[in-house]
């Protein structure tokens, strides 16, 4: 059999089978760790996703990432650290396809990271907090200053007071287990009495050593002066609780019976029509056990079991029922790290699932659909090596019925072809001309799939197709139009292209 027949065959082979390049499938994970838009493989590469990113897209230039921070300072945005304890944000709003990295100056040995308005607090892992300052559209920073007055810090949460006007307010947990507030403008700082031998804090609640729960309140009449003390009191329905979390309008605990507790506000309406009921006892859920981690994404409550089960229940109404139905999500989870409109799940094969709200691929699975109600497969991270090294591509590998996509400049452009894109007619065209080799061509049409090389058209059971305004192309179309040989190395999720 002639090279290029056996080529194609060996491609179809490759490509075509459900094992290679599948999403979410069994094969040997690389994920070190993950979160709500990232993840860090083995070898310390950071891979994104969301926003024109559509699915897990290599980070280059950076190695060596050993812990992410998301949705920190805005939706989707990430903080991630370095070995050598260097810290970088990374804004995910921006409208330009390559990501852009803003170092912290000034930060070193990152814990944890908290916003507010133009503040940004980072904790490190002495115990000390640094504050910077949101400048020029907010994607810029003043350097981190150590912030005088407070020290031997555990962690660090910030909400608003309403006084009625919305203050800022910031809760530090000491390392010996008491509780300090800032004073107006982050000037100073006081204890929080009588808190003493607390192990969490949430927004305005905090978790005692002895498994109760104290709070303090957030609204103040008009009349009452900022620098009064915070009167705290014990939720006395709580008790032996093992896990607290909150976010603006909501509570929830857990206790060491697995029983999931909630209070703070349900939801009816929408938009400028939104309306909060809250209610401040703590209610327990009856409609799911054995409880290991719990989170609010979007309207929902979801339930994670120890039994690897996610559960949803829903937060519209004036009032959440003890009794409120819970429906089966998903099986085999062994963790979920969540955004603010969506979840990423792991599952005990170490796949990852995304569900929720995906307008701004969320969910990294390759498109832009605004929600998915049950779960699907994020796309596994694709290295594409050529010649050995590593090629930068501006989003990543998209896999449709088991067949590899690459976005189209990212892999021609290192082969040297010359590209060209009409946005009228959705035609792009390549050529290759090297000294020595026949003149190549290759043509697409997005709009109608059709596909020419060296003028001639072709049928592509698998067309191209454009996500986010990339044009994608079958692998495939690279050996067959340039004549390089392409290998999928199944145990590395490497895609390997060599050239003559």
């Amino acid at each position: 059999m002639k090279r290029r027949g056996l080529l194609l065959s060996i491609i179809t082979l490759l490509l075509i089978s459900p094992r290679v390049c599948a999403a979410g499938n069994d094969s040997t994970s690389h994920i070190r760790s993950y979160d709500s838009g990232s993840l860090i493989q083995s070898d310390g590469s950071l891979w994104l996703w969301g926003y024109n990113q559509s699915v897990p897209t290599r980070v280059e230039g950076k190695p060596n990432v050993i812990k992410t921070f998301s949705n920190i300072i805005n939706e989707g945005d990430l903080v991630f650290t370095l070995q050598d304890h260097s810290a970088w944000y990374v804004p995910r709003n921006n409208i330009s396809e390559s990501v852009k990295f803003v170092p912290l100056e000034g930060l070193q040995n990152l814990a944890a990271v908290s916003s507010l308005n133009d503040h940004v607090l980072a904790l490190t892992n002495e115990g000390s907090i640094f504050l910077a300052d949101q400048l020029d559209n907010r994607n810029i920073f003043s350097p981190f200053q150590t912030l005088s007055g407070i020290d031997e810090v555990a962690d660090i949460v910030s909400y608003y007071e309403e006084r009625p006007d919305y203050e800022e307010r910031w809760i530090f947990l000491k390392k010996d287990g008491s509780v300090w507030k800032n004073t107006k403008a982050l000037q100073g700082f006081e204890p929080i009495s009588p808190l003493k031998d607390i192990t969490a804090i949430a927004k305005n609640i905090a978790l005692k050593k002895d498994g109760t729960v104290w709070t303090w309140a957030k609204e103040f009449d008009k009349n009452v002066t900022p620098s009064e003390t915070l009167s705290v009191m014990q939720i006395h329905a709580l008790s032996d609780i093992k896990t607290i979390k909150a976010n603006r309008y909501s509570n929830l605990s857990i206790d060491q019976q697995g029983r999931l507790w909630f209070w703070g506000a349900t939801v009816t309406g929408a938009l400028d029509n939104t309306t909060y009921h809250n209610t401040n006892t703590p209610v327990l859920l009856t409609g799911v056990k054995d409880v290991k981690d719990a989170f609010f994404v979007e309207r929902s409550l979801l339930a994670l079991t120890t039994a690897g089960n996610v559960y949803v229940a829903s937060l519209d109404g004036e009032k959440l029922s003890s009794n409120v139905p819970f429906t089966l999500l998903a099986q085999n989870i062994q963790s979920i790290k969540a955004g603010p409109r969506h979840v990423i799940m792991q599952k005990a094969n170490d796949a990852l699932w995304g569900w929720g709200v995906n307008k701004h691929a969320q969910l990294g699975i390759g498109d832009y659909e605004f929600l998915y109600s049950t779960p699907v497969p994020v796309q596994k991270p694709i290295l594409v090596r050529l010649n050995s090294t590593p090629v930068p591509l501006s989003n990543g590998v998209i896999t449709r019925n088991g067949q590899a996509f690459i976005p189209l400049r990212s892999v021609f452009d290192q082969l040297g072809a010359d590209i060209t894109y009409d946005f009228n007619s959705k035609i792009a065209k390549m050529n290759q001309s090297k000294a020595g080799d026949h003149p190549v061509s290759l043509e697409i049409n997005f709009k109608t799939s059709q596909t020419k090389v060296n003028g001639k058209s072709v049928e592509r059971t698998n067309p191209p197709f454009m996500v986010n305004g990339i044009g994608y192309l079958p692998l495939r179309l690279i050996s067959e139009t340039l004549g390089a040989k392409v290998d999928w190395l199944q145990k590395e999720d490497t895609i390997v292209i060599t050239t003559k």
